[in-house]
């Protein structure tokens, strides 16, 4: 709530849409092969509609992808996790969990 009152709600709006671009950005990018890796270890592009369902459902764990806490801060999606807080919880993740990494 505090950055929302910082930045009004058209900022945090304008910060949501610039990262679904962002995102979406990335949907158009050429998809890996079928058999190209294990299912496990295969890495898929969604798009931030995806996305958004994978996360809100708790299916997948949305994840800043940037070290620099000072930067993730600053492009932090609701419901997101820092890079630090995942590689915290990383031992106790299951080896299918869907994990969702976005950078703008």
């Amino acid at each position: 709530m505090t950055r929302i009152r910082e930045c009004g709600i058209h900022g945090v709006a304008a910060a949501l849409l610039m990262a679904l671009w962002a995102l979406t950005a990335c949907a158009g990018a050429p998809q890996p092969q079928a058999g190209q890796a294990g299912d496990s270890d295969r890495v898929v592009r969604v798009t931030p509609q995806e996305a958004y369902a994978q996360v809100v459902s708790g299916k997948a764990l949305l994840v800043c992808a940037y070290e620099n806490e000072k930067t993730c801060s600053t492009i932090m999606l609701e419901r997101a996790i820092t890079l630090k807080e995942f590689q915290g919880r990383l031992a106790g993740l299951k080896k299918d969990q869907p994990i969702i990494f976005y950078c703008a």
